[in-house]
């Protein structure tokens, strides 16, 4: 088949960072006290912020207007087993602003190092005003090896909109998800997800939550999470609708034994279970230290099909048989960005390190192709790297022209090859797989697609600098849902990015309140979400663009030639 021309757009300055999920504000609060009597003939006063769970009992604080209950331990887990509820507690437990241990992983900027398996914690934030609001379920990212549902998440602006917010730890890494035929269902954290929903709904009135209005969300891997518990037959009930952030990727996935062969049988065989086989491994594995674990696993990992948990890929799935319930989807525009910094700029001792410091990224002719060539290699279809690294380089601006504009050859040429590969990570990775899955859904489900286009969107690095505009990055939609309106304005905000922010948020939560309600989806039933009504989504139809200075209505045709699906359709293959 001929592949489809690659159309030309105009050229972007993309960059961004190691960064991607340092989103949360510092939060305080103090410990709310219990009631007492003073004398035999008072009753002791009810705490407010006692709850009961078939668990047992705990006691909340009030923190920055929400009720609080972090650290709540939903489940136990032996290594490399199905996850239970724990034993019921007989005192009630008093909880604080921390949070429960992360699961292990290494240290990273998406969370801090951990090497304690006793981790399967969720935390519940629920409006001050007692009654019976709709429930969102936050499922992190992190590539299944970093992240927590802990401080890098503020539900304020949700739970002011009348939600009641859960996040959730789940297993990560080789804990996780290793894919090892000894170790049988290795979907041990989509497992954990499951047991979370199910305390969700056997406990979540009690917080005054409705635990038949629940909706699962989340980013990333967290996204993928989403549709994962989409495809997976024990995640049915659990939930009634889906919003998934930047989480199309990787939507064939592979069953166990293509995974234990890409994935588990390499991390073994750096640790000192290389020479077990049979039920040995499994044995051994399970002796070894969460440290030697953590060194030897890869830098991601994917659930894996063929097994209980998810008998049938996400795509296999969306084609034929899957929790039918609404979906809210969509990715950013310039997704690709903080993958191309992780893989095209060189570290110190990279001999593409530059001697003069002021040429931001350099990376080599060889270094471009050999990542292009890297980023591709799991595309089933035999691509011809070698061809869509250059079809992608010709659309850049030209040498001549950047250098017009202040930029040394070398300058140039670095942010050519860091443009276009940006460009692949975006279009390939995420946005064109996005436009397929929405066509899958919308073909079952009420399904309503977005488009983060905030190009301007502030940093999320902190004291991080970066030569170039970030625009809008893999995760830099976060902080317009879950961060407060102060976060935002102390990383430079407009006001006209804080009008968006409140809007996101608004879309969100009205998701989760009327997303069942094709009339509705995420608009408000009186309309005062913003100056647009979002379009629920037709094959030929129209998503909304989330940008400044107001969202609007698009053809999802503009997405899909924005994105070169049509390329991505027929692209170059080896002959």
């Amino acid at each position: 088949m001929t592949p489809t021309t690659i159309k030309k757009t105009s050229p972007k300055f993309l960059l961004s960072t190691l960064s991607a999920v340092v989103i949360a504000a510092s939060l305080s609060g103090c410990l709310s006290s219990g009631g007492g009597s003073s004398d035999d003939d008072r009753k002791e006063t009810p705490n407010p912020l006692q709850v009961s769970t078939l668990q047992g009992d705990y006691i909340g604080i009030v923190n920055n207007g929400m009720r609080t209950y972090r650290g709540i331990r939903y489940g136990v887990a032996e290594r490399f087993a199905a996850p239970e509820f724990p034993e019921a507690h007989s005192t009630p437990v008093k909880l604080s602003t921390d949070f429960g241990s992360n699961c292990p992983q290494n240290d990273s900027a998406f969370g801090e190092a951990s090497v304690d398996e006793d981790c399967l914690f969720l935390n519940v934030y629920a409006p001050e005003e007692p009654g019976e609001y709709p429930v969102m379920v936050w499922i992190h990212g992190g590539a299944f090896v970093y992240g927590s549902g802990g401080e890098s998440y503020d539900p304020v602006r949700l739970v002011e909109k009348g939600v009641v917010v859960v996040t959730l730890n789940y297993r990560l890494g080789a804990l996780g998800f290793l894919p090892h035929a000894s170790l049988g269902d290795s979907n041990f954290g989509l497992q954990d997800q499951q047991l979370a929903l199910q305390w969700v709904k056997d406990n979540i009135s009690k917080f005054d939550g409705d635990a038949d209005n629940v909706t699962i969300f989340g980013e990333s891997a967290g996204g993928h999470s989403v549709m994962s518990q989409l495809a997976s037959p024990g995640a049915a009930g659990l939930f009634q609708k889906a919003i998934v952030q930047s989480g199309s990727y990787n939507g064939a996935q592979m069953p166990l034994p293509m995974g234990q062969a890409l994935f588990g049988d390499e991390t073994i065989s750096k640790t000192a279970c290389e020479d077990k086989s049979g039920d040995e491994v499994a044995s051994c594995l399970r002796s070894l230290s969460v440290d030697d674990l953590l060194a030897a696993q890869p830098a991601n990992l994917l659930p894996v099909t063929r097994t209980d948990v998810l008998p049938w890929s996400i795509n296999e799935a969306l084609a034929s048989d899957f929790n039918e319930v609404p979906v809210m989807m969509g990715s950013n525009r310039n997704e690709g960005t903080l993958f191309s910094l992780l893989a095209l700029t060189p570290t110190p001792d990279d001999p593409d390190t530059p001697e003069n410091e002021s040429i931001p990224f350099v990376a080599s002719d060889a270094r471009y192709y050999e990542e292009v060539a890297s980023l591709l290699a799991l595309d089933p279809r035999g691509l011809d790297t070698t061809a869509i690294a250059n079809d992608y380089l010709s659309v850049q601006m030209p040498v001549a022209l950047l250098m017009q504009a202040g930029l040394t050859e070398d300058e140039a040429n670095s942010l050519r090859r860091f443009d276009a590969y940006s460009a692949i990570g975006t279009d390939w990775r995420f946005n064109c797989p996005n436009s397929e899955q929405w066509d899958l859904l919308a073909d079952t489900v009420d399904t309503w697609g977005y488009w983060f286009t905030d190009t301007e969107a502030p940093s999320i690095l902190g004291d991080t600098q970066s030569p170039f505009p970030l625009k809008a990055s893999h995760s830099f939609e976060i902080q317009y849902v879950l961060s407060s309106s102060e976060t935002l304005a102390e990383r430079g905000a407009s006001e006209a990015q804080l009008t968006l922010a409140e809007q996101m948020a608004t879309y969100w939560t009205n998701f989760a309140k009327y997303g069942d309600n094709a009339a509705i989806g995420p608009n408000g039933t009186d309309g005062a979400t913003g100056p647009v009504e979002w379009p629920r989504l037709t094959s030929e139809g129209q998503i909304m663009r989330l940008n400044t200075p107001e969202p609007e209505a698009v053809d999802i045709g503009d997405f899909r030639e924005t994105h070169q699906c049509e390329y991505w359709e027929a692209p170059p293959r080896v002959q």
